[in-house]
């Protein structure tokens, strides 16, 4: 059987973000997708005056007929959750379909910059709690991961104070921890990695200036990489990297940073090397 990654998101009209820039990423890497959009969204959040619809019969809907249909997974990737009610949804989904071989990578969006996006309450950090704890990878900002461990958000962080946060992590369930935006020192934006037993913090160079679905690609990048049995130091590395492209590429053509990278021009850059 082909690889398949159920990938669990929203799926905004405009903008490069989530299933938008999720889809063509892992199929430029081979990967077969079953997709199972969280919400639809007229446009990413960064604009004003969205449209969302949440999808939650939908989701239950399509679970069982993938069951129905005896499909298998070698990843289910979860992302964007419209509420509380789809964590339970995607538990399910992980129940019905995730062996022992199949990787399990949450992705927590739910903030930034030190807030909670504005679709969500204190009540969406309790139940993604319980959705990290059935991950193998989880892959949260620096932000979501302060939430999701009850830690206050530093504007500069301290050996001690990430290897508070690691534990604390870890003590919910998560297995291996990848923690991107960390602000260890003035101007940085690094990556943590943690298994429990290992810590590593990743430099990576700064470019001030934001860019909505970085997160998205940089998670989508981890998904197809593990796939691939790629040490997952390598795996972050590499993602980084292309990250930093991607926003550099797009600060030169002028691109708006509520669209998104031009990620397309990278995978058409990927495609052709």
């Amino acid at each position: 059987m082909d690889k398949r990654v159920m990938v669990i998101n929203d799926l905004s009209g405009f903008g490069n973000t989530s299933l938008m820039a999720i889809i063509p990423t892992l199929y430029s890497f081979g990967l077969a997708l079953c997709v199972l959009p969280t919400s639809l969204l007229t446009a990413n959040t960064c604009f004003a005056d969205y449209h969302m619809q949440g999808t939650d019969d939908f989701m239950r809907q399509s679970i069982a007929h993938w069951q129905a249909l005896k499909m298998e997974f070698s990843a289910i990737y979860s992302g964007f959750l419209a509420n509380t009610e789809q964590v339970d949804i995607v538990l399910h989904a992980i129940d019905a379909f995730a062996d022992e071989d199949c990787l399990v990578l949450i992705d927590p969006v739910m903030a930034d910059g030190g807030e909670l996006y504005s679709c969500y309450d204190e009540s969406m950090i309790q139940a993604m709690r319980r959705l990290v704890a059935r991950a193998d990878i989880i892959s949260p900002n620096y932000t979501e991961a302060c939430f999701l461990a009850d830690v206050p958000c530093r504007q500069k962080c301290t050996d001690a104070s990430l290897q508070e946060l690691c534990a604390k992590l870890h003590k919910l369930g998560a297995k291996e921890l990848v923690i991107t935006s960390v602000p260890y020192e003035k101007e940085s934006n690094d990556v943590l990695y943690s298994s429990g037993q290992d810590f590593e913090l990743f430099k990576t160079a700064y470019l001030p200036c934001f860019y909505t679905g970085t997160g998205d690609i940089f998670s989508t990048l981890m998904v197809a990489y593990r796939l691939q049995a790629m040490d997952i130091r390598e795996a972050i590395s590499r993602a980084t990297k292309t990250i930093y492209k991607a926003i550099e590429l797009s600060q030169a053509a002028g691109q708006s940073g509520a669209e998104g990278v031009l990620w397309e021009q990278i995978l058409c850059q990927k495609s052709q090397n």
